[in-house]
């Protein structure tokens, strides 16, 4: 057994593998097409912030974004800096809007 551990007849096909790589090119990457994704533009909810709303292959989401400026240009922080809730997440939210308000002024008393 040699020392790398395999037998001698992988060996000799490993080397015979070697040429064939040399000949041929390993096959293209074909890029992937990018998500379908509309964006309409809601509000900015301070210097940072915006708020979108994106549709993306079908499905409708209300985006949240971190953005920041680098040499004057507008710019996506990564996706970690947000937030997307889905239509029904963003029924659900709305639906507690009342308690959230209470919740908001029973903080703001004490």
């Amino acid at each position: 057994m040699s020392s790398s551990g395999k037998r001698k007849g992988e060996e000799v096909r490993a080397s015979d593998n070697d040429d064939e790589s040399e000949t041929h090119a390993p096959p293209k990457k074909v890029a992937k097409p990018a998500d379908e994704t509309e964006d309409i533009f809601i509000c900015n909810l301070d210097k940072n912030r915006r708020v979108f709303v994106r549709n993306c292959n079908g499905r409708i989401w209300i985006a949240i974004r971190q953005f920041f400026v680098k040499d004057g240009i507008t710019l996506p922080c990564n996706s970690k800096h947000g937030i997307s809730l889905s239509l029904e997440q963003w029924n659900d939210l709305r639906n507690h809007e009342e308690d959230i308000d209470k919740a908001l002024s029973d903080l703001s008393e004490v």
